[in-house]
């Protein structure tokens, strides 16, 4: 998908015209923007979290010259250079070997996480149906391909050396990489720390020139990184009451402004001229909220898919917590309240949040899928729940007392229900 992407962007900027800056600019840039901090704009910023932007510029969307061309298609895409190809597949090698090896941060998560992104980017609905009833719900979030290499970008990297224990723990343990960030989202900034570093080294610099060639792109390249790993944080009070605030002015204010800007019925009393800068500002504050919630969703999507997926899932974060209990890293044995922990999370983050993507109407029918596997989860856990928390912690003792791993265990079980039977 990344290379699809690429090559996308490459046949934009030939259909479109841009025009490269120099290669002197742009590693004058680079050079600034990698160090201890990865890259803010304006260099006056001390971490990444002070990079967050209420409203993301995205890219212009021209339309009169990429829709004619159809530059997703196969035939319209310019061919990818191996040795791009090669420095992009060997980027993703690096990035997973970067992962520690947690029950659930782990790069398995991260690539379920990427493919989660990649699915609803394919739902957004095409610019024709979206239009139907005189309102664009895409927000031009597809419109462009470098927006959607972000976006996978970042799930690809947004937990990369994740240390298996949150936030506030890092913090209590008094953690170098807790100082380092002001104990304030330190898992996330230090991801987008780890994964830029990496993408800024001399062995990626044809890779990059594909992903940007202007200062513009660079900058809208790195803003989109950083608020979509910044937004896979769900804990910290400042930023969740930010995107909240955003959200209420995209989508829950009924006379807002931003709400009826691109209303088909305004395009009628607003000349051309004057009403592409309104629809550019609702566009870019509406698909700053959209980008935001669909990493979200990616992010828990395993809550909102298959029961079977979502159990396998919960049973890994629960290792995960339980490995920081045995080692003395939490003071709280995940059983103790794992199984009303669960109900919590689906009744205030989850499902919320399922109804939140449904009612953005971007996604299209995947809205209602996610919402529908988000109440039949939590019915069933609601049900089942208990036992299957006892059972979980019975295995968890077992692992850890008898100091075997996972697959071992699961192993001998299966070896002693065959001598059963």
């Amino acid at each position: 998908m990344l290379g699809k992407l690429l090559k996308e962007m490459k046949a934009k900027r030939e259909l479109t015209g841009i025009k490269s800056d120099s290669q002197d600019t742009i590693e004058k840039l680079e050079s600034q923007t990698s160090g201890e901090h990865g890259g803010n704009m304006d260099f006056t910023t001390d971490t990444v979290i002070d990079e967050v932007a209420d409203v993301l510029k995205l890219p212009v969307y021209a339309a009169n010259i990429v829709e004619s061309a159809d530059i997703s298609s196969d035939k319209a895409a310019a061919p990818l250079d191996q040795d791009v190809m090669d420095e992009l597949q060997d980027y993703v090698y690096s990035i997973a070997s970067m992962y520690n090896k947690n029950a659930f941060h782990s790069f398995e998560h991260a690539s379920h996480v990427s493919m989660s992104c990649i699915k609803l980017l394919n739902r957004i609905a095409s610019r024709e149906e979206s239009t139907e009833d005189g309102i664009d719900h895409t927000y031009d979030i597809c419109s462009d391909p470098l927006t959607s290499f972000a976006i996978v970008f970042s799930a690809l990297i947004h937990d990369v050396d994740h240390t298996g224990v949150p936030n506030v723990q890092l913090v209590k343990e008094h953690s170098p990489v807790a100082s380092i960030y002001k104990n304030k989202s330190v898992a996330e900034q230090n991801s987008i720390d780890v994964g830029w570093r990496l993408l800024m080294k001399p062995s990626y610099r044809k890779l990059r020139r594909y992903i940007y060639t202007t200062v513009a792109e660079y900058k809208c390249f790195r803003q989109l990184v950083v608020n979509a790993v910044m937004a896979t944080d769900i804990c910290d009070k400042d930023l969740i009451k930010a995107r909240n605030q955003r959200w209420d002015l995209a989508f829950s204010t009924p006379n807002n402004s931003s709400s009826n800007n691109n209303d088909s019925s305004n395009v009628t009393k607003t000349p051309d001229s004057q009403f592409e800068p309104v629809v550019r500002r609702v566009n870019n504050h509406k698909g700053t909220v959209v980008i935001e919630h669909l990493i979200q969703l990616s992010d828990v999507a395993h809550t909102m898919q298959h029961w079977h997926i979502y159990r396998r899932w919960n049973e890994r974060l629960f290792e995960e917590s339980y490995v920081a209990y045995a080692d003395c890293r939490s003071d709280t044995n995940p059983a103790d309240n794992w199984y009303q922990g669960e109900l919590g999370f689906y009744d205030f983050y989850i499902i919320p949040l399922a109804k939140k993507i449904q009612q953005c109407q971007v996604f299209g029918v995947s809205s209602d899928e996610y919402l529908s596997y988000a109440i039949q989860n939590r019915a069933e856990w609601e049900e089942r729940g208990k036992e299957i928390v006892e059972e979980m912690a019975k295995k968890m003792d077992a692992i850890h007392h008898a100091k075997i791993s996972r697959q071992l265990l699961q192993l001998e079980m299966a070896v002693g229900e065959s001598g059963q039977s």
